[in-house]
């Protein structure tokens, strides 16, 4: 299974698959880089952008009290999470590279099922 798959272009983001290990490459998080294992793969997931309602109600809560009305609706960041046996990978992901993502996921997760 050698391939390639880009998973962001600003700053660039991507996966190398070989036989038995794959390759990330992340300009952005350089400790991410590195050849991981398949057969270290625990799980793959993206998470999508969304609402932070803790952090958001805090802030509003806050404002109240501080009588600014400055409160703004905070959001976590979208990224693919690539939990291994030792680690655990983020790579930040905008709205144009959910499709990518997706497609990274399950090339990662054929990668798991050929290695067991």
């Amino acid at each position: 299974m050698n391939a390639s798959i880009q998973i962001r272009d600003k700053p660039k983001a991507s996966i190398i698959f070989g036989e038995d290990q794959f390759e990330i490459i992340d300009s952005k998080d350089i400790s991410n880089n590195g050849f991981y294992l398949f057969n270290k793969l625990l799980n793959v997931d993206i998470i999508e952008k969304k609402t932070d309602w803790f952090i958001t109600v805090l802030s509003f809560i806050v404002d109240i009290f501080t009588g600014s009305a400055s409160g703004s609706n905070y959001k976590n960041k979208a990224h693919l999470k690539i939990d291994l046996e030792d680690c655990s990978i983020k790579i930040w992901l905008s709205n144009e590279d959910i499709d990518k993502a997706h497609k990274a996921k399950q090339m990662l997760n054929e990668g798991i099922l050929n290695k067991t």
